[in-house]
């Protein structure tokens, strides 16, 4: 009879410890001063991941999220260009990603005009971490950015399912409200 409340204990004590570990860390911030609504088309314009079939299952989720929220992607010259950065080895992987991104003013700390404006750290990205970012095609700006940490599975195929989830769950808040200045 002991070892059942024992048990338990213990069973509580390793939900509790390994909870966070396991959880997903969801993150959106965007610039308030943008109607997201007045966007009908996007195009990709960098993606990066590990493994190329993830880079496709990050482009599927997207598009067929995005589609839901009466956006639809073409070729070039869409209302926003979307890019794409999976986490998983290192800080540099990130960091790479966006020194590549020329032209666009996400990095600099004056550069954004209130959103972001005091600069973006690329320094402390957690690993297994899928961001997407959104800019004007026009000005180049950054308009919206959506991070999500999840944890890895031990398969292939549930890893699929991570990343369709995590790309959902992102989507799934845009596009924020938008409130008249």
């Amino acid at each position: 009879m002991r070892s059942i409340p024992r048990t338990l204990a213990a069973a509580l004590f390793i939900a509790v410890v390994a909870a966070p570990a396991l959880a997903q860390t969801v993150t959106i911030d965007y610039d308030h001063s943008v109607n997201f609504l007045k966007f009908k088309t996007f195009s990709w314009q960098k993606l990066h991941a590990t493994d190329p079939s993830v880079e496709d299952r990050i482009t599927i989720a997207f598009n067929r999220d995005m589609e839901g929220r009466y956006m639809t992607e073409v070729a070039n010259g869409g209302d926003v260009i979307v890019t794409a950065v999976e986490a998983t080895q290192d800080k540099a992987e990130f960091t790479n990603f966006y020194s590549a991104l020329t032209g666009f003013t996400w990095q600099s700390a004056a550069g954004s005009g209130g959103f972001l404006d005091a600069g973006t750290t690329l320094a402390d990205v957690p690993l297994n971490t899928l961001i997407i970012d959104m800019y004007d095609t026009k000005t180049h700006v950054l308009l919206w950015r959506g991070a999500i940490t999840e944890p890895v599975a031990a398969s292939q195929d549930k890893n699929d399912r991570i990343i369709d989830h995590a790309v959902t769950e992102l989507i799934g808040k845009y596009p924020p409200k938008y409130k008249k200045p």
